[in-house]
């Protein structure tokens, strides 16, 4: 078996009563290593094989931990998805996807029915989720696709109790906008997983004393790595919660003893502004804060109420989570820094990938133990076919030649100070990054494209003091359509509501008569937070539809 599996089987075979708490429960190590097994059976009663996909479309909850942890030991490679995605984004996504199976909460799947129907699944809840505990799995909805992505049945064997997946076995697969429009496949191994953990532990001095609170979306890689695996890897104990709630955060973190907690900025802006009279436990090391820049302002004011240290860290999926991390105390911390690299190589480079010294901005790059060599691309399989093939890029940029590898480009700008601690500036690209949650703005144009009414459109992220960024369109209306700049806005917003996840959909609509464009027509995404900062008729017809 890999380390990873290991690990957390040497973990859960412990005895400790009190092992995972959700939904009010405690939960023991035994009977998260039983109900693994019970899942693991489920896949082999699904008829799954080794390196076929299954999507986990759940909230933070035991269960997830429970199918998570299944696919690890099974072989079968884990797929966590956004439970709340709308049906129109998880109907583009599906063949995106390529999963055999998938299992969610009764009412996604209600919601979903007609999209899983139109892929080919179907609904195998009939003899299989009744064999998991409603008690503790809480109501589950669990479907299968009878054909289509299959893999080799020579070289991937059905699913078994005994499976005993290798170190470069595939585990993880995430989607992640990287640096390009076009949604890349991180497909993470059980290699990378374990170094990225065990970076998290030695980092973090994790020990089984250790109690985490689990309050980020495990369908994200910084929940998934830094708080569950490090945790499980290092044998402590895991606080459930669906989703941060600030009126109850500090007595969460008093009535368990959390020790630690992994954070975004945006909950330490939200906590630094709350009227709380309760003072932290003693028992609470720090706050470990990453996904997003941290304005020094919010750690000075954080740190400052409630004496708490908080760690700026940096990281991405591609690296199953953290690249650098600020020391811990007594250690020094430099504000606005992203910290150290830790047991990982990065480096500066120019626009022709040579090295800088300290001081000099360029392109952040990167290489490790856990770290991927490749991203999973999908490219049409013929000319003029609607078929897709998945291949494998080696690098960020699919032009990079091999002489070039194996640093990998993260897309961001940034400098190395004369200490060797990582300042981030910006961005090579135009993905947002609005609380942690990143994404390219060409899916949000997409869908404003469909109005009928929209000639133009563009998106980008506005610096945004409490979110990081907040998400900003620019309309010109079609040629010789009559418009009213408020409904126009209106059919916007509820099309952006109907259709895309909430973080996605812009706080701001500007409608323009012209964007800045470049020779080709290409507009100038650079130039457009000066025309949001502008008046409406410095910006074109009007500015309107500020949710």
């Amino acid at each position: 078996m890999s380390r990873l599996t290991e690990a957390i089987r040497g973990s859960l075979e412990r005895t400790v009563p009190e092992y995972m708490h959700d939904q009010e429960h405690w939960l023991s190590s035994t009977d998260l290593l039983q109900d693994t097994e019970t899942v693991g059976q489920v896949f082999a009663d699904l008829r799954l094989r080794r390196a076929d996909r299954v999507l986990i479309a759940l909230p933070n909850s035991y269960a997830f931990a429970v199918i998570y942890v299944a696919c690890l030991f099974s072989g079968v490679v884990a797929v966590p998805i956004n439970p709340n995605t709308p049906a129109p984004e998880l109907e583009r996504a599906m063949r995106r996807y390529r999963a055999k199976a998938a299992f969610m909460r009764q009412s996604a799947s209600e919601g979903w029915q007609d999209v899983l129907l139109r892929h080919g699944m179907h609904n195998a809840q009939q003899g299989i989720a009744a064999v998991l505990p409603v008690d503790r799995f809480g109501k589950l909805s669990v479907w299968r696709k009878e054909s289509g992505w299959t893999v080799d049945a020579h070289q991937y064997p059905l699913c078994d109790k005994d499976a005993q997946p290798s170190e470069d076995e595939s585990a993880v697969l995430m989607f992640t906008s990287g640096t390009t429009g076009e949604p890349k496949g991180v497909m993470l191994r059980h290699s990378h997983l374990f170094a990225a953990a065990n970076n998290v532990i030695s980092s973090h001095e994790l020990t089984a004393r250790d109690v985490t609170f689990c309050m980020l979306p495990l369908f994200h890689i910084n929940a998934q790595v830094i708080v569950l695996l490090a945790t499980l890897v290092s044998r402590g104990r895991i606080i459930m919660a669906e989703r941060f709630h600030a009126s109850t955060f500090w007595q969460t973190i008093e009535r368990f003893g959390i020790t630690w907690v992994s954070a975004v900025p945006a909950i330490l802006t939200i906590l630094s502004k709350t009227e709380e009279s309760l003072v932290p436990s003693r028992k609470l090391r720090f706050i470990r804060s990453a996904s997003a820049p941290l304005p020094t302002a919010v750690l000075k004011q954080f740190e400052t109420r409630f004496h708490i240290p908080v760690i700026e860290s940096y990281g991405m999926t591609e690296a199953g989570g953290q690249i650098c991390i600020n020391p811990l105390p007594p250690g020094v911390r430099k504000a606005g820094s992203a910290g150290l690299a830790h047991k990982l190589h990065l480096r500066i480079v120019d626009e022709h990938r040579s090295p800088l010294e300290a001081g000099q901005t360029g392109e952040i790059e990167i290489f490790g133990d856990n770290i991927i060599r490749s991203y999973l691309l999908q490219q049409p399989s013929a000319e003029g076919s609607s078929e897709t093939v998945e291949v494998e890029s080696l690098a960020a940029d699919p032009s990079a030649t091999s002489d070039q590898q194996p640093w990998l480009p993260t897309g961001d700008i940034g400098y190395l100070d004369e200490d060797g601690y990582l300042f981030i500036t910006g961005r090579a690209k135009e993905i947002i990054n609005r609380a942690g949650e990143k994404f390219s703005p060409r899916e949000v144009e997409e869908v404003l494209y469909e109005h009928p009414a929209v000639g133009k459109a563009a998106v980008a992220g506005i610096p945004d003091v409490t979110y990081g960024e907040q998400v900003v369109a620019w309309v010109i209306p079609a040629p010789d359509v009559a418009v009213c700049p408020d409904e126009l806005v209106a059919d916007l917003q509820q099309r952006c509501r109907a259709s895309l996840a909430k973080f996605k959909c812009p706080t701001t609509f500007h409608i323009v008569d012209s964007l800045p464009v470049g020779p080709t027509g290409k507009v100038k995404k650079h130039l457009l937070p000066e025309l949001h900062g502008s008046s409406p008729m410095q910006s074109g017809i009007a500015a309107a539809g500020k949710l």
